[in-house]
């Protein structure tokens, strides 16, 4: 008898905690910082676009590029850039061809699991 309403009770608990965390709202995600990196970009035309710019200490970074970059890549490959925008992360999974970062394709490969989705690109 006691086994009984204890279990009774174990499961009344568990119904009302479940109740209550499915009530719980959720908090809104963070906003995202931007950041800076100055160094020289590659773009590889082709598929949705690859891009990437290795920064002057020498860490690379993929890069999420709007599409007027893409469509005009002669004008910024291999030039000295400054990228503003907010750092993203691709997992590293080999059968994904391609991944979509917010409005963005990026190819599924590339020299780093850090990408920046480009806000702004200027010339050096």
């Amino acid at each position: 008898m006691l086994f009984r309403k204890l279990l009774m009770a174990t499961l009344m608990a568990s119904a009302a905690a479940g109740c209550q965390s499915a009530a719980v709202k959720q908090a809104d995600a963070p906003t995202e910082a931007l950041m800076e990196v100055k160094g020289v970009i590659e773009i590889h035309s082709g598929g949705h676009g690859l891009g990437y710019v290795t920064s002057d200490d020498g860490k690379c970074y993929d890069l999420a590029l709007p599409a007027s970059v893409l469509k005009n890549s002669r004008r910024w490959d291999t030039k000295r850039v400054v990228i503003t925008g907010s750092l993203q992360f691709r997992p590293r999974i080999d059968e994904m061809m391609w991944f979509d970062i917010k409005d963005r394709k990026i190819e599924g490969f590339g020299c780093s699991e850090d990408v920046i989705y480009v806000e702004s690109i200027k010339l050096l």
